[in-house]
């Protein structure tokens, strides 16, 4: 089977007008357009993705990246201008910053931005030029001959 992408993803929000309010913002920045909502969910789509926040039914708790669960939110950015122009809207928005737009050790010419929503979930973007991506494809051509 070849991988066609993810359908869609589910975030749950104890804070549904404040994780609106910002992910309406972030979806908008990264070009995805407003699909579907209602007084306890928001949805967003993009091409063949989707991504949709629901209210929580227990309020008043938080994320942690180290529970079971999402660790974090990464999102694909086509250059660097992006993740710029992303991290500028973090600011704007004043959002949580855990680091603003800069090269990461990943992989080569790796560069990201990373905050955190209301709630505490960590959302990035990065961006990964050619080089980057040669690099992941040996390292998993390597793990493949073993």
């Amino acid at each position: 089977m070849k991988f066609a992408g993810f359908g869609h993803i589910n975030l749950v929000v104890s804070n549904f007008e404040a994780s609106k309010a910002f992910y309406d913002r972030v979806m908008h920045q990264i070009g995805m357009k407003s699909y579907t909502g209602g007084p306890f969910y928001q949805g967003w789509f993009a091409d063949e993705y989707m991504f949709v926040i629901t209210h929580a039914a227990q309020a008043g708790d938080r994320s942690s990246q180290f529970r079971v669960g999402l660790h974090h939110l990464s999102f694909r950015a086509t250059s660097r201008e992006q993740v710029d122009a992303f991290g500028a809207l973090l600011k704007e928005i004043g959002a949580k910053i855990v680091h603003p737009p800069e090269d990461g050790p990943f992989w080569s010419g790796y560069y990201s931005v990373l905050c955190e929503d209301p709630d505490g979930v960590r959302i990035e973007m990065n961006y990964i030029p050619k080089e980057g991506w040669d690099a992941v494809t040996a390292a998993s051509d390597a793990l493949s001959r073993k």
